[in-house]
């Protein structure tokens, strides 16, 4: 049998027949267009990404229940979409797929070394779940996906991507905002190393790895889930197998739970408390104390969630006593502010939900 009819069954894709060729060239044309629209700072060309993904095999099967409505299969440059779907009603689905096309590296014999963020060695991939929440958030941001407020295995959480991996998304949109959106961006496109570079510089490189390490197993859990489901949706279990299962995807939700509040958590404070010491001015105390109140702005809490506020408090108390330091220095020329006020008022603008600013400390 040949090898990639046997890798698709072997991942449960049944292919039906293909995508009609006007399809693939109106998806083509929307994907081309919407991408250099939305990322200008790519210096993409329109024409040449049109021609690559209008000659891109695109074929409809039947898919696995844990797979979304289309999948790309590297091994064959193939997208999949679900047999019977309308491709026009799953445009942010088909151009997340058609990303992840652009975004392959492959060498001369075909093997795939690097799929944007993703680093392949051997038969093991580094980074898959950084990558995937890197380019959904692309896709969000550049098919205008509705920003919302959302609730997953107990944590309320922002998102740019409520219905696709809106956990990782939330993450990634966090070390986006801390590492800047263009250095990520054009990493996950290209593929290059100038994400990854200013990743370990700004968080270092035992916490990257760490971090790196935990989005990874937030997806294979939510994975496991999916898979667990399915078993208990598609098997006649009985009374014991039924608990059995209901009781692992429990465990597994629990994990998933404090694996995000951990690696928000070493987010928050392997990049602020480095950055408190780089602080020189006035000025630059005034930007830190933003940046960290803007950051409210992203996390995500569950009932009992209190690392935030705390740390907060922790930094606006050493902040304070370094902004009444500075004010102190002749050489700096500033406007003194009364210490109580800027504490409460630092205190009450953490429960207001503004929008986010662009603020800079990396300067």
């Amino acid at each position: 049998m040949d090898s990639i009819q046997t890798e698709l069954e072997k991942n449960g894709i049944q292919v039906t027949k293909p995508v009609d060729k006007k399809k693939v060239n109106a998806l083509a044309a929307y994907v081309a267009n919407t991408l250099v629209r939305s990322f200008p700072e790519l210096n993409l060309n329109a024409k040449s990404i049109y021609m690559n993904i209008s000659n891109l095999p695109m074929m409809f099967a039947k898919l696995p229940s844990t797979t979304n409505a289309a999948c790309y299969f590297y091994k064959n440059n193939t997208i999949y979409f679900e047999e019977g779907i309308q491709i026009e009603s799953i445009k942010e689905v088909a151009f997340h797929e058609c990303l992840h096309h652009l975004q392959e590296i492959k060498d001369a014999h075909g093997v795939l070394h690097r799929f944007g963020l993703c680093t392949y060695v051997g038969n093991r991939a580094y980074g898959n779940a950084l990558n995937e929440a890197s380019v959904q958030l692309m896709t969000a941001y550049a098919t205008k996906e509705k920003f919302d407020r959302v609730t997953y295995y107990g944590i309320n959480l922002p998102t740019a991507s409520p219905n696709y991996y809106p956990l990782l998304c939330n993450l990634i949109r966090q070390i986006g905002f801390l590492t800047g959106f263009s250095t990520l961006y054009k990493s996950t496109f290209y593929a290059d190393n100038d994400f990854f570079e200013k990743f370990k510089t700004v968080f270092g490189d035992k916490n990257s790895y760490k971090i790196q390490q935990n989005l990874d197993k937030l997806l294979d859990f939510e994975e496991k889930i999916c898979s667990l489901n399915e078993v208990i949706q598609t098997k006649d279990l009985n009374y014991k197998m039924f608990n059995k299962y209901t009781s692992k995807i429990a465990e597994c939700k629990t994990i998933i739970q404090k694996t995000f509040l951990d690696t928000q958590n070493l987010i928050i404070k392997s990049f602020f408390d480095s950055k408190i010491f780089e602080l020189k001015s006035a000025q630059q105390i005034e930007e830190y104390r933003k940046c960290l109140y803007n950051f409210n702005n992203l996390i995500g809490t569950t009932e009992t969630y209190s690392f935030f506020s705390n740390y907060y408090m922790q930094q606006m108390s050493i902040l304070d006593e370094m902004y009444e330091n500075a004010i102190n220095n002749n050489s700096l020329v500033v406007v003194k502010k009364s210490k109580l006020s800027i504490i409460f008022n630092a205190i009450r603008k953490l429960f207001v939900n503004d929008e986010l600013e662009d603020v800079n400390i990396n300067s």
